[in-house]
C-alpha cells in the first residue's frame, strides 16, 4: 500500500527520448537474481550519515533502486521511500525483497513524482549509467528547497587487497565500452554552470571502509551479475570463469568456506539551491 505522502506524489510516467543503457537493461535483465544474492549492502556508518542529512521521516525516492538493496536500508532508517526503477525484473525482485513499498517505472530523465515533492534522491551504485545535466534538472525538479541528491557506490577494494587487484584485472577487461564509477568521469557534470546554477557546490563527500564475509562460491556470482559480464555469451564466460576461479583457489578461508571480501563505499551528497 502506498504511503499518504507517497500517493500524493505520483504523477504519470511516460518515456522520454533517451533510454536506459543497453549493457544495463541487458545485462541487469539477465542476472537479477545474482544481483540481489551476491551484490553487498551498504555500511551502517554510510546509512548513519544519511540520517545526519536529512530530517526523520523524509520522503525519499531510491533511484534506479535494482533489487532493492538500498531501498530496504533506507526503510530501516525510517524514511518514507518510493523506488524508482527502469528494468523490469528488477522491479519484480524488488518487490519481493521490500513488499508493500512503492516501485514505480521510471529513469533518471522522468522521475514520476510530483514537483518538489521529495526530501532526497538516493541512488546507489548506478549514477554513472546516468550522469548528464538533464539528470541533475530533473533531481531540481523533484527535490523540495534545500533537499538533496545522495550518491553512494561500493567497490571492491584492490588497493587493500591483493586477489581482489587480481580478481578485478581479470574482469575488467570488458566494461571498457561502458560507464563505471572507478572511471570517475561521472563526476564532470558537477563541473558544468548548469549543475552550479542548481545546486550548492562542490559536493560533500565521505568514505567508509566496507570489507565482509562471504561465501567463496558466491564470489564468481557477484561478478556474473555485473552487467558488462551478464551480457558476455556463454564461452566468454566459461573462459572467465576459469580465470576467476585459478585467483580464488589459494585464498584463505574461515571454516565456513568464507572469504573476507574488502570493499570501499563511497558517499557523495550535495544540496538544492
Amino acid at each position: 500500500m502506498f504511503s499518504r505522502a507517497t500517493n500524493h506524489a505520483v504523477r504519470g510516467y511516460s518515456s522520454t527520448s533517451k533510454n536506459v543503457h543497453a549493457v544495463a537493461s541487458k545485462g541487469f535483465n539477465l542476472q537479477t537474481d545474482a544481483y540481489a544474492q551476491t551484490r553487498p549492502d551498504y555500511p551502517e556508518a554510510l546509512l548513519n550519515r544519511i540520517q545526519e542529512i536529512l530530517p526523520k521521516k523524509s520522503a525519499v525516492i531510491d533511484l534506479a533502486a535494482g533489487t532493492g538493496l538500498m531501498t530496504k536500508a533506507l526503510v530501516a532508517k525510517g524514511f518514507d521511500v518510493t523506488a524508482v526503477e527502469p528494468v523490469e525484473n528488477m522491479r519484480n525482485k524488488l518487490k519481493e525483497v521490500v513488499p508493500g513499498v512503492p516501485c514505480l517505472e521510471g529513469t533518471s530523465w522522468n522521475i514520476p513524482v510530483e514537483n518538489e515533492s521529495q526530501q532526497a534522491i538516493v541512488v546507489a551504485q548506478a549514477f554513472h549509467w546516468f550522469d548528464d545535466v538533464k539528470t541533475l534538472e530533473e533531481f531540481h525538479r523533484v527535490l523540495k528547497p534545500g533537499g538533496y541528491g545522495i550518491l553512494a557506490w561500493n567497490l571492491e577494494s584492490g588497493d587493500r587487497s591483493e586477489w581482489v587487484a587480481k580478481l578485478r584485472n581479470c574482469y575488467e577487461k570488458f566494461d571498457e565500452a561502458v560507464p563505471q564509477f572507478r572511471k570517475m568521469k561521472w563526476h564532470q557534470v558537477f563541473d558544468t554552470e548548469e549543475a552550479k546554477s542548481l545546486f550548492s557546490l562542490p559536493y560533500q563527500s565521505d568514505l567508509f571502509k566496507h570489507d565482509y564475509w562471504v561465501p567463496k562460491q558466491d564470489i564468481w556470482r557477484r561478478v556474473l551479475s555485473k552487467s558488462y559480464i551478464a551480457s558476455l555469451d556463454a564461452p566468454q564466460q566459461e573462459a572467465l570463469k576459469v580465470k576467476i576461479d585459478t585467483i580464488l583457489k589459494d585464498v584463505p578461508t574461515d571454516s565456513q568456506n568464507r572469504v573476507l571480501y574488502p570493499h570501499d563505499s563511497y558517499l557523495i551528497y550535495f544540496e538544492k539551491k
